[in-house]
């Protein structure tokens, strides 16, 4: 299967609060760029915005590694809430300056979202969704970067946030486990193998102990480069600069464990069901509880800037700690967390989509994931039937989500 790695330039919590509809920063629209000629010219319509006539045209730089890229293909894909696919394709000119004719306008709130693609090492790069006419005026930049081998063991990557939710499932307990991991490099980390799991390993991190029938969530994981042992999560997929969130869901078989924290960790967040009998958690704090959605609330314990720590859960009066302090960014953080979980409550089984997908969000979101996922799709040779079973059902879930979510007069499908 092809492997895959999200847009570069802001990190997975950046594009969780700020969406993927962010217009990249003014500091790159100020470069110069060469205009190329399209390989089939097109006279583009036009539309006011503010004083500027803005054309239907996409003009970007690829970038490897922070610089611009000598070689590459480009690829435009078109999304709406009917079909998606390609649109055209370029081959860069000299410093990576590219240059797309859209079909038409995006128009704000159809659904439409057009986004520009890239490969780089047999990796396939993203850049951001466009949406509105208004974001033509900027330059659009697909990074990509070079690759390196994960060493034995793989690498240890700092574990920025950490939010476990645990509710009641069919069977007992239910966590979800949601890990925003950090790569400080300047390079994307690869198992080294046509088939990720006879490569190295690029991440490993244990799960809690009593933890099982694991599997994955919607995330920045495939599957198909994920394996499960008695001790955690081993992850073979791609891992670029920046950063990455891995969503893994598990059963509890009793609320008595201990939860593992090796390294650092920046921000913890552990959330119970308030059905879950009382519980004390050694080496956490007592925070205040919160309400996910109507009717639903969750106790909260929270810890910041943990090193190699192992936090004991077990039955037990809680304590009254005074409250820990809850900065903005945590507080955000745990609101992106809360979007995942909310994912899980909808409804459906779960399942990852390819590595670099976006995160569960607006209809924006899961239609520029349906583009990704067919995108993957198209690029595998000769797909076996397990494959193409796979695609199915993973376009299916992802359309049914759509059917849930808003349309844009606010009404639900």
């Amino acid at each position: 299967m092809t492997r895959s790695a999200p847009p570069g330039g802001p990190g997975l919590a950046s594009l969780l609060l700020a969406g993927v509809l962010a217009l990249l920063p003014s500091t790159l629209s100020a470069l110069a760029l060469p205009a190329p000629t399209p390989a089939q010219p097109v006279t583009p319509d036009t539309v006011q915005v503010g004083a500027e006539a803005v054309e239907a045209r996409l003009q970007g730089r690829l970038m490897l590694g922070g610089q611009p890229a000598d070689t590459g293909t480009v690829v435009l894909h078109r999304v709406t809430p009917e079909e998606a696919g390609p649109v055209d394709s370029v081959r860069v000119g000299a410093g990576g300056a590219f240059q797309l004719i859209l079909p038409a306008l995006p128009v704000p709130g159809s659904g439409e979202v057009y986004f520009a693609s890239a490969r780089r090492e047999g990796i396939l790069y993203f850049g951001s969704a466009l949406t509105e006419p208004a974001q033509l005026d900027s330059l659009y930049v697909v990074e990509t970067h070079p690759t390196r081998q994960a060493p034995a063991g793989g690498l240890p990557f700092a574990v920025e946030v950490r939010n476990l939710f645990i509710d009641q499932g069919p069977m007992g307990w239910r966590a979800t486990d949601l890990f925003q991991i950090r790569n400080d490099s300047a390079y994307t980390w690869i198992s080294g193998a046509d088939d990720p799991v006879d490569g190295q390993m690029v991440w490993s991190y244990p799960l809690p102990t009593g933890a099982v029938s694991p599997r994955v969530g919607q995330s920045d994981l495939s599957p198909d480069a994920v394996r499960f042992d008695e001790g955690g999560i081993q992850v073979y997929s791609p891992v670029p600069p920046g950063d990455r969130l891995f969503v893994v869901q598990y059963e509890l078989e009793e609320l008595e464990f201990s939860l593992p924290l090796p390294g650092e960790t920046g921000i913890v967040e552990v959330l119970v069901d308030e059905a879950a009998p009382s519980l004390r958690m050694e080496g956490l704090r007592a925070d205040q509880p919160v309400e996910m959605e109507p009717g639903t609330v969750y106790r909260r314990w929270s810890g910041q800037e943990l090193s190699n720590r192992v936090v004991r859960v077990a039955p037990g009066q809680e304590g009254d700690d005074q409250v820990f302090p809850w900065i903005a960014l945590g507080l955000a953080l745990l609101l992106a967390a809360a979007g995942f979980w909310a994912v899980w409550r909808s409804g459906g089984e779960p399942g990852g989509g390819p590595a670099g997908g976006p995160s569960p969000g607006g209809r924006a979101q899961v239609l520029m994931e349906v583009a990704r996922l067919d995108e993957e799709f198209d690029a595998v040779e000769a797909p076996s039937e397990e494959e193409r079973d796979r695609y199915r059902a993973r376009r299916r879930d992802l359309l049914a989500r759509l059917d849930r979510l808003p349309t844009p007069g606010g009404e639900t499908r």
